[in-house]
């Protein structure tokens, strides 16, 4: 039986596990990510976890999925901008591990395997839909005429990057103004510690959902996302991510603040918003069913078999 690596790739931590051609996962693991990212190779670093990870198991592995969260080219063969590594930058990263682990390798943005997690709980796999994921940044999934957009040269679904007016903070992206810069988890780390030092970052809407400065970020992130749903009318909206998860985060009114801001009839009038169910292992279990879909291209790729469901759905007619 052939079983697929995923591989989820992030700032703090990089996780791994396997599944097999029954959507069977198991072998989870996670390690910090600087264990081989701060190595002066960071690309031999990846390869020694990812042979470590392959010797430790018996299954016969047809494929490998990284997820990264930073922009790839268009076609997925070259890192173009991974902040957090810099020497990954213009590399053919998944070719190389492809060469030196002898297996097939591919990858896509990690926010990309999120949402197809989500999509792959729906009965029916819609013709447009958008995933926002905010977590210590601003991930954005774009699912357009049943498949994921990735614009002309790579970059899009970038809303996290949109300019802000009168926004003078330096993103890490390069530029200054972005919404990200005051519409993250990297924020509301930072409010925190610098007007409520008392509150641990996981009790912060528990406690002080209601301060002005908190309110205006509910209004910022629902406005973004207003915008992008008035620019491309899908017929569903996935909210997730771990800031979204957090203890007492009003999402019932960031429901209400997003479709006060959609224009009508349309995309005001039949839009589905779904609630992510997010886990530790909802990446790397994503990039496992891209790596199935990626190299196996049939049928059972467009129509997996449903495990139970997790997704809250709210209609407005």
């Amino acid at each position: 039986m052939a079983h697929f690596l995923g591989v989820d790739i992030g700032g703090t931590n990089t996780r791994l596990m396997l599944m097999n051609d029954q959507q069977v996962f198991q072998n989870y693991q996670k390690v910090p990510t600087h264990s081989w990212a701060g190595l002066t190779d960071p690309l031999g670093g990846l390869e020694q976890l990812l042979a470590a990870y392959l010797q430790g198991t018996s299954a016969p592995v047809s494929g490998v999925m990284l997820g990264l969260p930073g922009i790839l080219s268009r076609d997925r063969h070259t890192v173009l901008s991974l902040p957090f590594i810099p020497a990954l930058d213009n590399q053919p990263v998944a070719q190389q591990l492809s060469v030196r682990l002898g297996l097939p390798v591919c990858m896509d943005k990690d926010v990309n395997h999120l949402m197809w997690w989500d999509l792959t709980r729906l009965d029916v796999l819609p013709d447009v839909a958008v995933g926002v994921y905010l977590g210590t940044g601003f991930g954005n999934s774009l699912w357009l005429n049943h498949d994921f957009y990735h614009g002309a040269h790579g970059g899009a679904g970038e809303i996290g990057h949109i300019p802000l007016k009168d926004n003078p903070l330096l993103c890490p992206c390069g530029k200054t103004g972005c919404v990200e810069t005051l519409t993250s988890g990297n924020w509301l780390s930072g409010w925190a510690k610098l007007h409520v030092p008392g509150t641990t970052i996981s009790d912060l809407f528990v406690k002080h959902a209601d301060h002005p400065d908190l309110q205006e970020f509910m209004e910022r992130l629902a406005r973004t996302i207003a915008s992008e749903m008035n620019i491309l009318d899908p017929q569903y909206l996935v909210l997730g991510g771990g800031v979204l998860a957090m203890a007492g985060f009003p999402l019932g009114q960031l429901e209400r603040l997003i479709r006060a801001h959609l224009r009508s009839p349309y995309p005001a009038s039949g839009l589905t918003i779904a609630i992510s169910g997010v886990s530790d292992e909802t990446g790397c279990r994503g990039a496992c069913l891209a790596a199935q879909r990626r190299f196996r291209q049939d049928s059972s790729s467009q129509s997996i078999s449903q495990p139970a469901r997790h997704l809250a759905f709210r209609r407005e007619a």
